[in-house]
């Protein structure tokens, strides 16, 4: 198979379609409690932290482009965002920990499991390591344009006062950047890239369910405080 024939971001959306309405309901519990609200963006913002720092860590070195750099700071500034946005929820400096955040055993998991399964399948190509880091940085994006496609949806219907309009155009901006990348180097194959979003969507599916669980039992104690 040839590298232009890998799914679309449209093929992606169709493939998770089912996974939106249990985000949804998911998301509308969270905007409707702001002290969760809070811990919901604090755990968005480790997640960008990590990507922002395997970014640091596996790309460091001499030939290191523009592009990655751009891409590194990116990922460091909505990390920024998200924590900034989960302050003025909480009301307060709010921390990694699992009291500030949600699930994040699950999101560390959902990370860490799938670069390393990326990178042991591609540890025999040339340059295993800016490969590892194209595709699975191009997975990434795919799941992030895609929820933060949805979280904004939320938001706008449950009149949150909060905008992911710009985080998403860059988000984007580094999906067709690793797919044009890709594609210029002859290393992209679709075959590749339907196992490795095969993968994640497998490790999303555990996040979510931790998510969702995390979510009830925190809305029912609420309810049961109030």
């Amino acid at each position: 198979m040839s590298f232009q024939t890998h799914p679309t971001y449209l093929d992606f959306e169709a493939a998770n379609a089912d996974f939106s309405h249990r985000l949804d309901a998911c998301l509308d519990l969270i905007t409707a409690d702001a002290p969760l609200h809070a811990r919901f963006l604090n755990t968005l913002s480790m997640m960008e932290h990590m990507g922002a720092r395997r970014i640091m860590i596996t790309q460091s070195h001499t030939d290191l482009a523009q592009d990655t750099l751009k891409h590194m700071a990116e990922e460091a500034r909505h990390a920024f965002f998200f924590k900034r946005q989960a302050d003025k929820f909480a009301g307060r400096s709010m921390d990694y920990t699992s009291a500030d955040t949600i699930a994040p055993a699950f999101a560390r998991m959902y990370f860490k499991r799938l670069e390393s399964f990326i990178a042991q399948d591609l540890k025999d190509v040339e340059n295993p390591g800016l490969v590892t880091y194209l595709y699975m940085s191009m997975i990434i994006e795919f799941r992030a344009v895609w929820s933060f496609g949805v979280y904004q949806t939320r938001l706008d219907t449950n009149a949150v006062k909060l905008s992911l309009k710009s985080l998403l155009a860059e988000e984007q901006g580094h999906l067709d950047e690793m797919e044009a990348t890709l594609a210029q180097t002859g290393i992209g194959t679709s075959e590749r890239i339907n196992r490795y979003l095969a993968k994640e969507r497998e490790l999303f599916v555990k996040l979510l369910s931790a998510l969702e669980g995390a979510v009830l039992t925190s809305s029912s104690s609420g309810h049961a405080a109030a």
